[in-house]
């Protein structure tokens, strides 16, 4: 049966291991939305090569493209092993990491620095485990184009974007039994703490590398409630 116009016009799909231009769309939108993030400073080929190849074939991460019209307009990345990702990713992917952070450094030096930082991350989860154990919820990435974010675009089409994105990951996360999600923010982000408030979160302090960090909370439960009138069925994506 053919999608109807409006189901055709907007979508969720998952980044898929076996297309390899899934994992390059969803590096442009990473650099687009989040350049500042610890991950981005690595370069657009450790994106691509490492984050939406390797990690997703490893069923370590999962992404989604939202689509309007065919055109990429957002991302989410999400993980329901929020507290060994990094670490099973780099034990399983040493060598690859290696080759693809000598070659962004050949192209610029300056992913040397933003190599530190991404360290240091990956070391302050080590002392995460007083949260608890995998399996555990996290949204990793998520962001929205300007272009399809603008008060215009929600009052011409009545989509709110990041909503549906979060709420994809929620429904995905809940079929996996798990009733909380979290998401890291800095601690000078106020507009999106604010957005996040809206959907109902809870925060509490927390410090990630050296940087004032929010944890954000969800519940599952009420997430998917807040969400519900944003949210889209699936299409074009597959479950693993």
């Amino acid at each position: 049966m053919e999608a109807s116009p409006s189901e055709s016009r907007f979508r969720i799909r998952e980044v898929l291991p076996e297309n390899p231009g899934d994992a390059a769309i969803a590096a442009y939108l990473h650099l687009a939305l989040l350049d500042f993030g610890p991950m981005a400073g690595l370069g657009e080929a450790f994106l691509r090569e490492i984050c939406y190849s390797d990690l997703i074939r490893d069923q370590l991460l999962r992404a989604a493209i939202y689509e309007v019209d065919g055109r990429p307009a957002g991302l989410i990345a999400y993980t329901d092993r929020s507290i060994t990702f990094h670490r099973q990713a780099l034990r399983s992917h040493l060598g690859h990491v290696v080759s693809v952070l000598f070659r962004s450094i050949s192209r610029s030096p300056r992913v040397i620095k933003n190599m530190f930082r991404a360290v240091r991350v990956i070391l302050s989860r080590r002392g995460e485990k007083v949260l608890g154990q995998d399996p555990m919820a996290e949204i990793v990435a998520v962001g929205v184009l300007p272009e399809f974010r603008s008060p215009k675009f929600v009052r011409k089409t009545g989509r709110k974007i990041s909503e549906e994105l979060i709420a994809h990951a929620a429904r995905w996360f809940r079929s996996r039994g798990l009733n909380e999600m979290r998401i890291i923010v800095d601690a000078d982000n106020l507009q999106t703490i604010l957005f996040y408030h809206s959907l109902g979160a809870e925060f509490e302090p927390y410090e990630q590398a050296g940087v004032r960090t929010m944890h954000v909370w969800f519940d599952l439960q009420k997430c998917l409630q807040q969400g519900e009138a944003a949210a889209i069925p699936d299409q074009g994506g597959k479950e693993s």
